[in-house]
């Protein structure tokens, strides 16, 4: 028991800190209007399409947090969502918002591995 309060106190202060982190990025997803230089236009847009993607790992992170308090309310936190079985209390101190054990997040991640776009070297050149 004390130990879904610590996972709920740290998840709880996880959701604050993506929070604030997803409404700060904000500032960074302008492309200056007033910068006429094309290399400043360039490097404005490079900066907000860094910020885009660091956005969206933060939102991604935010909602599995929000997935995982929801999971602790309704009594299945700690279950994973693949094969049902516990998640090890190592991995959930590690990762609190984690909803997959370590043998189906293994599985998961060569998955997705495989479905990633190869870059089309020939092209390229």
């Amino acid at each position: 028991m004390t130990e879904q309060i610590d996972f709920l106190k740290a998840l709880k202060n996880k959701r604050s800190e993506l929070a604030l982190a997803v409404r700060s990025q904000g500032a960074h997803l302008k492309v200056g209007d007033d910068e006429h230089e094309l290399v400043d236009r360039m490097q404005s847009m490079s900066r907000r399409d860094e910020a885009v993607a660091f956005l969206d790992t933060l939102t991604r992170t935010l909602t599995a947090v929000d997935a995982a308090l929801l999971a602790m309310k309704e009594g299945s936190y700690g279950t994973c969502a693949e094969c049902g079985e516990p998640i090890a209390a190592r991995r959930l101190q590690a990762i609190p918002w984690a909803s997959h054990c370590i043998r189906c997040q293994e599985m998961l991640d060569r998955r997705n591995h495989m479905r990633a776009p190869i870059p089309n070297w020939d092209k390229a050149a």
